[in-house]
C-alpha cells in the first residue's frame, strides 16, 4: 500500500505506512519506477541501539501539511526515547526530491543520534546494473545506468556511507551494515 506519495507530474515518490520509500516513478509518472517496489529504509541509531520505521515499536502519523503536498511525519519510538518529525516533497518546478528530518529526545537527556538512509535502486526497473559512486565535488552518491541519474545528498553532509550489491548469493544488501550504527 502507497500510503502517502509526493510528486510534479514527472517525479514521483511513494512512501509506505512505515516511512519506507516505495516507488520512485521518473521521467513520467507511472512508467519507469526506479525502485521496482522495492523497500528504500530509514533508520535510527541512538544511543547503541537501532531501529528501522519498520520494526516493532514505532508510532506513526502520516499526513500532509494543510493545503500542501508537503508531508508531516511524525514518528514516536518510546524505547529509543525520540520523535521524528519529517517533511516531504517534490519540487514544482524542478526533479527534486527534498526530505526535512527533525529529532526530539523524548527522554530528558543529552542524545548521540545518528539517522541512516537506505535507498534500493532499480533504475529502469532492473535489478541488476545499477551503479553507484562518491562524488568528492558535490560530496553527494550518484547512483546511475544508462540516461538516469540520481544524486543523494545531505545537509549537514553525511560523514559515512556504504555501497554494495544487493540480492546476491542470498545476501539482504549493504543496509544490514547500518545496523550496529557504523559505515
Amino acid at each position: 500500500m502507497r500510503d502517502i506519495p509526493v510528486g510534479n507530474g514527472s517525479l514521483l515518490v511513494n512512501f509506505d505506512d512505515k516511512y519506507q520509500i516505495r516507488d520512485i516513478y521518473f521521467p513520467h509518472v507511472g512508467q519507469e519506477n526506479h525502485t521496482d517496489g522495492a523497500v528504500s529504509r530509514f533508520g535510527v541509531w541512538c544511543d547503541g541501539s537501532f531501529a528501522w520505521t519498520s520494526d516493532a515499536g514505532w508510532e506513526g502519523d502520516l499526513r500532509y501539511q494543510p493545503e500542501t503536498l508537503v508531508t508531516s511525519v511524525k514518528l514516536k519510538n518510546a524505547s529509543l526515547g525520540i520523535v521524528i518529525e519529517a517533511n516531504d516533497t517534490v519540487a514544482s518546478h524542478e526533479n527534486i526530491f527534498l526530505r526535512r528530518v527533525r529529532i526530539f529526545d523524548i527522554a530528558g537527556r543529552k542524545r548521540s543520534v545518528r539517522v541512516f538512509l537506505h535507498h534500493d535502486f532499480r533504475l529502469y526497473e532492473n535489478k541488476v546494473g545499477d551503479t553507484a559512486y562518491y562524488d568528492p565535488e558535490t560530496r553527494s552518491l550518484i547512483h546511475y545506468q544508462k540516461e538516469r541519474y540520481f544524486l543523494i545528498n545531505t545537509a549537514p553532509h553525511f560523514d559515512s556511507f556504504a555501497t554494495g550489491r544487493k540480492d546476491f548469493q542470498g545476501q539482504e544488501g549493504t543496509w544490514r551494515d547500518a545496523e550496529d550504527g557504523e559505515l
